[in-house]
């Protein structure tokens, strides 16, 4: 009996030091802060692929900063208002799985009523237009490119290059190359043209936020 209360006693104090470790993955001093900006919500959060798309909306008369900013996993969460609505602002980085972890911080952590993703985005549907809201069935991740338009070349600057994004050092891709059955013809080209392929984004945990690095 004696030896089943002291083997009780050690697989709670293990419980509860696992359990300690997990909290202390956030310091006291920003659960203060999460606490204190809960109060004030509920919030609809705004997330924002890269400072690209979102400053501009730092800039518009529409959005008040109220000056709160909690820095955590590498993100930024920026407090503030557009027109009467209590938002909450952050840098995703760009892709999907980005997107998904920026997503479930501010859920897990904030007093969230909504989110809605901001940002620049392309679609082969005709009917939908600039400004329209699209609500997507299927999600997939297929890498960081950028599509060229036809005629452009390798030589040609891609879209942000000058930022630090597409430096053009991973693969590079052609359609016209997979041409098949064309051995009668004298040259051929694919409208598709051509793409460029990037590395993935990172926010380490322990860095500077929204300071990113690619892998």
């Amino acid at each position: 009996m004696t030896a089943l209360k002291i083997c009780s006693v050690i697989i709670l104090a293990v419980v509860l030091l696992n359990v300690q470790e997990t909290n202390g993955a956030l310091s006291s001093r920003t659960w203060r802060k999460i606490y204190k900006a809960n109060r004030n919500g509920p919030y609809l959060g705004l997330v924002i692929p890269n400072l690209f798309e979102m400053n501009p909306l730092l800039q518009s008369p529409s959005f008040t900063s109220s000056n709160l900013t909690l820095d955590f996993d590498g993100r930024r969460f920026r407090f503030g208002t557009i027109g009467e609505k209590k938002v909450i602002l952050a840098m995703t980085g760009l892709g999907v799985i980005n997107a998904g972890i920026t997503t479930q911080l501010l859920l897990s952590l904030f007093k969230i009523e909504g989110v809605v993703h901001c940002g620049i985005a392309g679609n082969a549907n005709p009917s939908l237009n600039l400004g329209d809201v699209t609500i997507p069935q299927y999600w997939s991740h297929t890498g960081l490119w950028s599509w060229r338009r036809y005629g452009q070349g390798p030589k040609d600057e891609l879209p942000l290059e000058s930022d630090g994004d597409y430096p053009k050092k991973i693969a590079y891709l052609k359609f016209a190359n997979y041409t098949v059955n064309a051995t009668h013809v004298a040259s051929y080209d694919n409208l598709l043209n051509n793409i460029w392929f990037e590395a993935e984004e990172v926010y380490p945990i322990d860095g500077t936020p929204e300071e990113r690095q690619h892998y």
